[in-house]
């Protein structure tokens, strides 16, 4: 067992002792503290750090000034996607955890309502009640 797979387990068990719920549905444990699992704490993250190239580009540092490539600067014409950045297909297991595949591809199934929100705190909250709604 890996060390995540055992940080999962472990804060699983934590919720459930504070809760005092021993056969209580992880998915109610973390609605309840209205918090993420670990595995979709990153994803948050990096949707924010999405939120932040997309409406805050000039507080990333330079090398990030172009870092995603964005659909509409690659096809000049319609394709029929809503898809904000383009998505290279990847072959490896390492390719896509790659944030330039993964935080494109995070960002580009977001609803338009949560993409368009250009206040950082007003970004984040929608996004943790959009995730927390949409686990199963």
């Amino acid at each position: 067992m890996n060390h995540l797979a055992k940080l999962i387990i472990l804060n699983n068990k934590l919720l459930r002792i504070l809760q005092q719920k021993p056969r209580t549905h992880t998915v109610l444990l973390y609605r309840t503290y209205h918090t993420l699992p670990v595995q979709l704490l990153h994803d948050y993250q990096i949707l924010v750090f999405m939120h932040k190239y997309v409406h805050h580009r000039h507080q990333l540092p330079p090398v990030f000034s172009a870092y995603f490539d964005e659909n509409n600067l690659i096809h000049h014409y319609n394709t029929r996607k809503k898809d904000d950045f383009h998505t290279y297909g990847v072959q490896s297991e390492i390719g896509k955890r790659a944030i330039k595949f993964k935080g494109s591809k995070l960002w580009n199934n977001l609803p338009a309502d949560v993409t368009a929100l250009q206040s950082s705190s007003s970004f984040k909250h929608r996004l943790r009640d959009y995730t927390i709604h949409s686990i199963e």
